[in-house]
């Protein structure tokens, strides 16, 4: 059974500790819960906290929240929450203990703020977007890619993974063939468990803060935690010629 939702079934009587505390108080109060998932060694968690979190705009967007700050590592959180493979993991949860969005790693104000809006819409609330000026037109959600690079080299660093950073675009036939055929397959999967996933779309200006000029989409950077390069791969590539190429840049490390 879901973690979330086997806390749901207990009886208050047994619900002691800060963490659970707060989730009862929600759950009593029919509120819905921001619950923000920290650690120690993530450089980013205390940049997010007090830059966007904090933030005038998001802090209005969430005032229906009940706001909750977990430890990765504490008991409780490993016991009550989904596990939080990144950090910062902001969770979105229903007051029935259902997880609607979760976001991972490092973001700013206007794309936190269209989680917010995303959250709202699904727990029936009301949402207004605060987001006036921003390229981005839908959020995505996703298990298994991260969406700034600076989150995902913190957490390479700490648990002595490398990158592969996938730049995509929303037209491109052949990024959408390498997804859903290419990454989707369960080699491959396994092959890059030893690796963040990182997708940024190859416009944005995340890439050329990178100092990255991709000319096909997909491009496919591997490298290491410190952005030292391993390979690069451009273009479309079946399963089998992308497996040479991911043995390649492990071979490099």
């Amino acid at each position: 059974m879901n973690r979330i939702l086997w806390l749901a079934c207990l009886p208050a009587i047994l619900i002691s500790g800060e963490l659970k505390d707060s989730l009862i108080k929600a759950k009593k109060s029919h509120q819905p819960m921001m619950v923000y998932v920290k650690s120690d060694s993530c450089q980013f968690c205390d940049k997010m906290k007090n830059k966007t979190l904090n933030d005038i705009s998001v802090l209005e967007n969430t005032s229906d929240f009940v706001f909750i700050v977990a430890d990765k590592n504490d008991a409780e959180t490993k016991k009550y929450l989904p596990s939080a493979r990144y950090t910062p993991t902001v969770y979105f949860i229903s007051p029935e203990f259902k997880v609607v969005n979760t976001v991972k790693g490092y973001l700013g104000k206007d794309d936190f703020n269209l989680w917010v809006d995303d959250s709202k819409r699904k727990l029936g609330l009301n949402g207004i977007s605060h987001v006036e000026d921003t390229t981005t037109d839908t959020v995505e959600k996703s298990d298994t890619w991260m969406y700034d690079m600076p989150s995902a080299m913190d957490y390479a660093t700490q648990t002595g993974k490398q990158i592969m950073l996938y730049i995509d675009s929303p037209n491109s036939k052949w990024s959408k063939k390498m997804l859903d055929n290419t990454l989707a397959d369960s080699n491959i999967k396994e092959a890059l468990d030893n690796f963040v996933w990182v997708k940024l779309q190859k416009d944005s200006s995340d890439v050329y803060t990178l100092g990255l000029e991709p000319k096909y989409t997909p491009t496919i950077y591997f490298m290491k935690a410190n952005q030292s390069s391993l390979a690069t791969v451009k273009g479309y590539l079946n399963p089998s010629d992308f497996l040479q190429w991911i043995n390649y840049a492990k071979s490099k490390i």
